[in-house]
């Protein structure tokens, strides 16, 4: 079994906790310079193969997921992101070699929330996982939002990141999807284009953006929909994008509440 490697981290003057990134690849000097880069600002970890890379996430958690392709075969990757999807909504990047499409779609069909290749650079893959960090609010950025939007039922938490069917079941959500939802939460009714989605999730990173958008949206709609191929909620505008058609009604988080006078 891998040996989990810690990474030197150096010491800011920001005091905040740094997010926690896990990475499976092999120990190599592309990794070791990515990992370098990361650890300026968060705490990453290399593994080097999935039975470390489990352990490792029923240890301590994670923040964020970086899977290098090279560290298994291409056939497992699909499956490591669906088993990891089947109980976590850990913000996931998978790192390729080579620029292909399909490999990509592939990986976000199966619970990433970003593919691209290795050879970026640093400073580019470092700024992509600081946005998607964001975006899956580590951070105080979300919790500063006091609102529950509630629509059909169903409640979005964006303080906790948390999506409730109308029986009071959590749903798993991507840090995609949830960005996706919430957007469409607060623009319900108005059609929002593939690029005004790309603005809102940066889901895109991987070319081509309308499939990357699609393949979210997919995903989101088998979650929320009764019939995901006759969808009611979130509807295809055909040379439009996409609306969201339910009524959205915001309520005040509970912590709030009971601040208030009675």
């Amino acid at each position: 079994m891998g040996k989990l490697k810690s990474s030197r981290i150096s010491r800011g003057v920001d005091d905040r906790r740094r997010a926690e990134i896990l990475v499976l690849a092999p120990d190599d000097g592309v990794i070791g310079e990515i990992t370098n880069a990361l650890n300026v600002e968060h705490a990453s970890r290399i593994v080097t193969d999935i039975g470390a890379l489990r352990l490792a996430l029923a240890a301590r958690g994670a923040d964020l997921l970086i899977l290098d392709h090279t560290a298994l075969i291409e056939e497992d990757m699909a499956h490591l992101c669906r088993s990891i999807r089947l109980t976590s909504s850990v913000a996931i990047i998978i790192l390729v070699a080579a620029d292909d499409s399909d490999y990509r779609i592939q990986m976000l069909e199966a619970g990433a929330d970003e593919c691209f290749v290795r050879s970026l650079g640093t400073r580019e893959i470092k700024a992509r996982v600081t946005g998607l960090l964001r975006r899956a609010a580590f951070g105080a950025g979300v919790l500063s939002m006091g609102r529950v939007l509630r629509f059909a039922g169903w409640s979005i938490d964006p303080h906790l990141r948390l999506l409730m069917d109308p029986d009071g079941r959590n749903i798993d959500l991507t840090a995609a999807e949830f960005d996706l939802l919430w957007a469409f939460c607060r623009n319900s009714g108005k059609t929002l284009s593939r690029r005004t989605l790309l603005t809102f999730t940066r889901v895109g990173a991987a070319r081509p953006v309308d499939r990357s958008i699609d393949v979210h949206i997919n995903r989101l709609r088998r979650k929320i929909e009764h019939d995901p191929h006759r969808p009611i909620f979130l509807r295809t505008v055909r040379l439009g994008g996409y609306v969201f058609t339910p009524r959205v009604e915001a309520d005040l988080l509970p912590d709030l509440q009971r601040g208030r006078s009675p």
